[in-house]
């Protein structure tokens, strides 16, 4: 009870203003979505500025009608820096949806006068709309959960991860982000969540966009800005750092820790997805064996450091944007651009860890410490590119497929044209597949394909193939890639990529063949529009500006 009248003390509850469900409760229950839009509500009736904020062209349900719901906070001055918070994206994962609800509250209150002033807020703190109503006290037992209500589930109703389909944008959810990134266009997405596991001696774990090709400066400088937010959590009493998780996963005294390694570098990933737009992202993790009115405390301090730290340098991260942006105008402008089609893990430093010997129960959860160990371990929580290609100026999709692609390629922001449109001065050039993987299993409901091959001038040869002709160039769909989200249309129709709608399956009826199918073999349905016949080149990233470190 006395953490409880702390906790009230601290935000304001006594002088009437509305609790969340876990305040409420005495933290035995978490929120549903109707009890989300209710708290939203109820502060919307005692103070100016909050609305509900829906994007241009939404969905605004998911698959089974539950209500995709978000508010918007514009700021009070001048200019104000866009951000955009997401919760609960695993439902399972609950904590940033009720923390995300005190933080508007306080914005209300006045509590953070220079937050108010200079952010125009959009929160979303039940983005998982089916898992997040899907409470169940035996999801997820290995964390100290809210007894009465338990905690909702990872996946959406399909059984779709939704923090694994922000490329290939199959759920309403997905079409909603995409449609308020387009719209809202926020300069920086924070993605609150839980870990699952590692027993470290953190109260949260962070972590900055890591994207293969997005462009190395703002990279850099989404690194910085976590470190000292970082550094300045430490004086308040807050360890927190870069997420991930200790080598082998789980250590033991036989086998310890031997170093720290970072999750993955997929532009499938939300906090991911945002650097290839060249914007900002955060990604909270908070520790899963504290206690569950912690982590939500935890969350809640993460969120505020971080847009304070975004307020005091909305100058900065204007001009990092911007450079990024005029960076890749700048090369497409020049010729030819080098990608990374893969990435691998890089050092970043040596750092010390406390490595805890879990006590655990019957359920996994961890309910004391046999002692903790120091370790100076090195520290993987960076990318480098690798298998670097050479990108052509545009993709030219074929006819016969633009009703399925077009539909997401606009959901993504992109410039779509005809293909009587492309620069006629540039070869066409076709696909020549050396390789090929077909996933044995699916993964998110897609048997993914992942393909090794090159462009060339001449097509393939293959029996019964239909040409190109001129007539289906012109009709075909041209994306070219000197535009902003250059890069994005890069990873997404690149067949070698492996975020590529080829590798989310959308060409399967043309590259996939198997019994049953008796017709002449379909043509490759993507060509690219090159400056020459694109080869493999050393791995050298597209060479930041001097004056970024």
């Amino acid at each position: 009870m006395r953490h409880l009248l702390l906790a009230l003390a601290g935000t304001g509850l006594l002088a009437g203003w509305p609790q969340t469900v876990p305040e409420r409760t005495e933290y035995r229950r978490t929120s549903s979505v109707a009890e989300v839009r209710g708290f939203m509500e109820a502060l919307r009736k005692l103070a100016p500025g909050l609305e509900p904020y829906q994007p241009k062209g939404a969905p605004r349900a998911t698959e089974t009608g539950k209500p995709l719901l978000a508010w918007r906070l514009k700021g009070a001055g001048k200019d104000p820096l866009r951000v955009y918070v997401n919760a609960n994206i695993h439902a399972g994962e609950v904590e940033g949806k009720e923390a995300i609800q005190q933080v508007v509250r306080e914005l209300l209150q006045g509590k953070h006068p220079a937050l108010r002033r200079d952010l125009d807020l959009v929160v979303m703190p039940a983005y998982n709309a089916d898992g997040t109503d899907a409470l169940d006290p035996a999801i997820r037992p290995w964390q100290p959960n809210p007894t009465e209500s338990g905690v909702g589930r990872r996946e959406n109703a399909q059984g779709l991860d939704l923090n694994r389909d922000l490329m290939k944008a199959a759920t309403p959810n997905t079409r909603w982000l995409l449609a308020m990134l387009n719209d809202f266009d926020p300069v920086a997405v924070l993605d609150l969540h839980t870990t699952n596991g590692s027993t470290h001696g953190f109260h949260l774990t962070h972590g900055p966009a890591c994207t293969m090709g997005a462009d190395e400066a703002l990279l850099a400088f989404n690194r910085k800005m976590l470190v000292e937010v970082r550094e300045q959590l430490k004086t308040v009493g807050m360890p927190t750092y870069d997420y991930g998780n200790f080598v082998p996963y789980r250590p033991t005294a036989e086998k310890p820790p031997t170093a720290w390694e970072t999750y993955d570098a997929h532009p499938r990933l939300l906090t991911n997805y945002p650097a290839l737009r060249n914007r900002l992202a955060v990604l909270s993790e908070n520790y899963v064996y504290r206690s569950w009115p912690d982590r939500i405390s935890d969350t809640r301090t993460f969120v505020l450091a971080c847009l304070t730290w975004m307020t005091e340098h909305r100058s900065e991260i204007r001009d990092q944007v911007r450079g990024a942006q005029r960076r890749w105008q700048s090369a497409t402008a020049k010729g030819a651009v080098s990608l990374p089609l893969s990435a691998k893990l890089k050092q970043v430093e040596r750092y010390t860890f406390d490595w805890v010997e879990p006590l655990r129960d019957d359920k996994g959860r961890l309910t004391g410490e046999k002692g903790r160990t120091r370790l100076e371990l090195p520290s993987f929580v960076g990318f480098e590119g690798q298998d670097f290609v050479e990108a052509p100026a545009g993709y030219l999709i074929d006819p016969a497929f633009i009703p399925k692609v077009l539909p997401t390629l606009q959901a993504h922001g992109l410039k779509v044209q005809l293909g009587n449109s492309r620069p006629k001065d540039l070869k066409v050039l076709h696909f020549l597949e050396t390789g090929r993987k077909l996933s044995p299993g699916a993964y998110q409901g897609v048997f993914t394909l992942e393909l090794q091959g090159a462009w060339k001038t001449e097509p393939p040869l293959k029996k019964q193939q239909a040409a190109w002709t001129s007539a289906d160039l012109d009709r075909a769909l041209y994306i070219p890639l000197d535009q902003p989200l250059g890069r994005l249309a890069f990873y997404l129709l690149d067949p070698r990529s492996s975020d590529s709608l080829v590798f989310w399956g959308v060409f399967h009826t043309a590259l996939v063949r198997g019994d049953g199918m008796w017709g002449e073999p379909p043509r490759f349905p993507i060509l690219a529009v090159g400056h020459g016949e694109a080869t493999m080149v050393s791995p050298t990233p597209m060479a930041a500006p001097k004056t970024q470190e």
